[in-house]
């Protein structure tokens, strides 16, 4: 069984999504402490002037869990809404945002991890993404860094723990093989797809919503499309 880990992420990108959709079992990792100035509370969007960063006020300390970390004003929601329907009033599936993502966004949130949750899962759903989705604090595992991973994968019953490259510098694949796990690396590339303001060329990184409300029923096949396979066997 492949396990696939990560910290929630507000509107995540399509990376993010390609690991949950190559993995059996994938584990929002709630239970660490919050990181200041990345995408935990934050993604892109297109607009006119290129990305533009949707931002969730957080009363954040270093000392709190991702679970426990509490969105500071309301106010957000409706800049976000707003900003989204602005931005894609062009885009050729705003239907969806209006019809799924909209009354999550305008729900009354006091956790940051509950609403990332919410938010990603509803974009795996838009996605066609079925792998099974659970809280890291649901598991009640513990130690840091390869010592929580192994912990988390050993209680799934995994053989494959799947990882982002961003790690590999400091995971010893060696100690996972000793647990009965091996140690395979995420390798995915964003292909380019129609968007919005297209004067503007194709941006990339920006959040997975991009693509959901450009492509609508098309998203899937976008987003497998950044897999090596998938990119050697269009080439042939």
């Amino acid at each position: 069984m492949i396990v696939a880990i990560h910290q929630p992420q507000y509107l995540p990108w399509l990376p993010y999504f390609d690991k949950v959709d190559a993995c059996d079992c994938f584990v929002y990792l709630d239970n660490v402490q919050f990181q200041k100035n990345g995408v935990q509370n934050r993604n892109q969007i297109k607009t006119p002037q290129g990305p533009a960063w949707l931002t969730v006020p957080l009363r954040a300390s270093l000392n709190l869990n991702i679970r426990d970390t509490p969105i500071a004003a309301e106010t957000w929601r409706k800049k976000h809404i707003r900003s989204i329907e602005l931005f894609y009033a062009r885009a050729p599936f705003l239907n969806l945002f209006a019809d799924g993502l909209r009354p999550i966004l305008d729900r009354d949130w006091t956790f940051l991890a509950d609403l990332n949750i919410a938010v990603t899962d509803w974009m795996c759903n838009q996605l066609g993404i079925v792998s099974r989705r659970i809280r890291a604090s649901d598991l009640h595992s513990h130690g840091a860094k390869d010592d929580l991973v192994i912990g988390i994968c050993e209680t799934l019953g995994a053989t494959v723990y799947l990882s982002g490259r961003g790690a590999e510098a400091y995971q010893d694949p060696a100690k996972f093989a000793r647990h009965g796990i091996e140690l395979r690396y995420q390798d995915y590339k964003s292909q380019p797809y129609p968007q919005c303001f297209p004067a503007l060329n194709f941006v990339p990184n920006l959040s997975a919503l991009d693509l959901i409300l450009n492509s609508g029923p098309e998203a899937r096949s976008i987003l497998l499309g950044g897999r090596p396979t998938a990119r050697s066997e269009a080439e042939e």
